[in-house]
């Protein structure tokens, strides 16, 4: 077996589907990736030539609350890939987030910038970068950003589903960072080339994402429009900028978390992380589901 990908039912791995179609995909129905002694000893079993963990625990305001879950998904399954990849001398591409970061800076983190999460979940997912970078030497850890998609749950589809009443959105507008389109993700990944033997891109820490800097509230605008355009909502609802006092919840996000794209995956052959073509790409895809179920 040449590649591996866990967590199959996300919405990184529905575009692995298509870009590494070759790899076998590994979900809940085949393995608990939180139960890290069974997962290594499979990996070590299957002996792919190339893991990818596209496996999280991704609820920020939940981890608050479920810290062991989170450590177990965020932590210990990676360190269980990172051990199984050691053994076999295989590559892992592992993904991990901005809120490493606490927001506190005015311009973008740098990959060596220094880290500070400022919850559960930040924590667990840094905490999964020094597992993976201190045990296994062949890794890739690939941060990224406000990953949506036309698959899975994400900020995308929740505006969508909210603006569809026609009423006012009330969005935070004091957050900044940058989209990343699922689908340019796996497309990087795939460009990666993990199982063979001549690696597209150093082995190392990086920052998967680009295009403009945005806040949720512009997302939010750009989204309602876009899809209005396309003739997935009736109108584009008003939205309406809010503070992130106006919207508490039980986990802290970083007020900036704006990654500085790494100009060697920039460099790299068909991959584009330029956020607005890639949510033209998801309403695309929505819009075309939507015309193959109308009667």
């Amino acid at each position: 077996m040449s590649i591996i990908v866990l967590g199959a039912n996300g919405q990184l791995a529905r575009h692995l589907l298509g870009t590494v179609p070759s790899a076998e995909f590994w979900g809940r129905e085949t393995l608990d990736v939180a139960d890290a002694e069974a997962l290594e000893a499979r990996l070590v079993e299957a002996a792919p030539r190339a893991i990818i963990n596209a496996a999280a625990y991704t609820a920020v305001d939940r981890a608050e609350s479920e810290p062991v879950e989170a450590w177990r998904v965020n932590v210990e399954a990676p360190a269980a890939a990172a051990r199984a990849a050691r053994r076999l001398d295989a590559a892992l591409v592992h993904v991990s987030t901005d809120y490493v970061f606490d927001g506190s800076a005015n311009t973008p983190y740098a990959e060596d910038a220094p880290t500070c999460p400022l919850g559960v979940y930040g924590a667990s997912k840094l905490a999964g970068e020094l597992a993976v970078r201190t045990i296994c030497p062949r890794h890739w850890i690939l941060r990224t950003s406000w990953v949506f998609s036309e698959y899975g749950h994400n900020f995308m589809k929740t505006v969508l589903r909210l603006a569809e009443s026609g009423n006012p959105l009330r969005i935070v507008a004091d957050q900044l960072g940058r989209p990343t389109y699922a689908g340019h993700l796996a497309e990087l990944i795939a460009a990666l080339d993990p199982a063979g033997d001549s690696p597209q891109l150093p082995y190392g820490t990086w920052h998967a994402t680009g295009g403009e800097i945005a806040s949720w509230h512009g997302f939010a605008q750009r989204i309602v429009a876009r899809a209005a355009a396309l003739g997935l909502l009736a109108e584009a609802p008003e939205v309406i900028p809010i503070s992130t006092a106006d919207y508490p919840a039980p986990a802290r996000r970083p007020a900036y978390s704006v990654l500085a794209p790494s100009a060697a995956i920039a460099a790299l052959d068909g991959t584009t992380f330029d956020w607005n073509t890639g949510l033209e790409r998801a309403l695309a895809a929505l819009a075309g589901a939507a015309e193959a179920v109308t009667p």
